[in-house]
């Protein structure tokens, strides 16, 4: 064999610098993600957990409490005629998984940790921890394809916050429709999980369950719809006759839209009366005047066109709206 050239690293030392360096340049966040994530299945959640700590304050199990909050940014669209509304929000949950605790001080007083997950649901491909499926139950869209994938925040205690931006698009059963145009249309959501009873996961309030606005660009201008006010209430569907352990939480969040009824005033409601009066006024024409009888078809078929107008943006129903029965 020849002499080894000075500047020639033997297999032994490049194989070394290769699988030292990334320790290294990890840090405290690479050591403690990889001894969180090394035996963590993504799948499935240790349910007995949750069963004991509810065991400890009574007699019966119970689900893991998910923690649910929405930031209402702003009203995107209210679509009266398809019976669906499209808001921005900022949805959040908290819940708590045993799996991710430790030792801050092991790892550089680290109390932090964001963790991915993707595709909406910790089943996704790229997700790296366990999700709870909350699920919007009167969906348009699927609220894994609406929402963003963002990182969850993960504290040393084991609590994880996920927070996602992005569009809640519900179908609606509306609820003050009949006094168009001065109406507050109301609409309830129904959020709760879809695959596991009250057993498994729980939906609770996030303090007081939402919020509204707090941002810059928060908040509705120059739009038909703005949002009026939100409440939220916990409801629980009891159990089937044969499964009695197995009830159904879910929250109700009831979400009022205001809408802006002066430029129906102005373009409907008091065409409506100015046409009505030429009509009247037809009468008042000599009948050998040709103009009369070209005046009232006139005022006839704009007040048929303003209808039309008003129909188009409201759905085909048996309830009479104020307007239909003003016009």
């Amino acid at each position: 064999a020849g002499l080894r050239s000075p500047f020639e690293m033997s297999p032994l030392i490049l194989f070394t610098a290769a699988t030292a360096a990334p320790t290294a340049y990890n840090g405290a966040s690479g050591r403690l993600r990889s001894a969180l994530l090394a035996s963590y299945d993504k799948g499935v959640f240790p349910w007995e957990v949750a069963w004991e700590a509810a065991q400890a304050d009574g007699p019966e199990r119970s689900g893991l409490e998910v923690e649910m909050g929405i930031n209402f940014h702003r009203v995107h669209s209210v679509d009266v005629v398809n019976h669906a509304t499209d808001m921005i929000v900022w949805y959040r949950l908290r819940w708590h998984d045993p799996r991710l605790v430790w030792n801050a001080s092991q790892y550089g007083g680290l109390t932090t940790l964001q963790l991915w997950v993707g595709d909406g649901t910790g089943a996704g491909e790229t997700s790296e921890i366990w999700t709870p499926d909350m699920t919007l139950w009167n969906q348009g869209e699927s609220m894994q394809t609406s929402l963003s994938s963002a990182f969850a925040s993960v504290s040393s205690d084991g609590t994880v916050f996920w927070s996602r931006p992005g569009h809640l698009r519900p179908t609606c059963k509306f609820v003050g429709l009949d006094s168009f145009p001065f109406d507050e249309l109301g609409c309830t959501m129904e959020f709760g999980s879809w695959s596991f009873s009250g057993l498994y996961l729980r939906p609770v309030k996030m303090d007081a369950g939402f919020s509204i606005g707090g941002s810059e660009t928060a908040g509705e201008s120059f739009q038909e719809f703005s949002l009026e006010r939100v409440s939220c209430r916990e409801n629980v569907y009891p159990p089937y006759p044969g499964d009695p352990e197995n009830d159904w939480p879910v929250l109700l969040y009831e979400v009022v839209f205001q809408r802006a009824w002066q430029p129906y005033t102005r373009g409907y409601i008091l065409l409506q009366v100015v046409l009505n009066i030429i009509g009247f006024l037809c009468f008042s024409v000599p009948p050998q005047c040709g103009e009369r009888l070209g005046l009232g078809i006139t005022a006839l078929l704009a007040a048929v066109a303003s209808d039309f107008v008003i129909a188009a943006k409201l759905p085909a129903a048996r309830e009479m709206t104020w307007f239909a029965q003003f016009s």
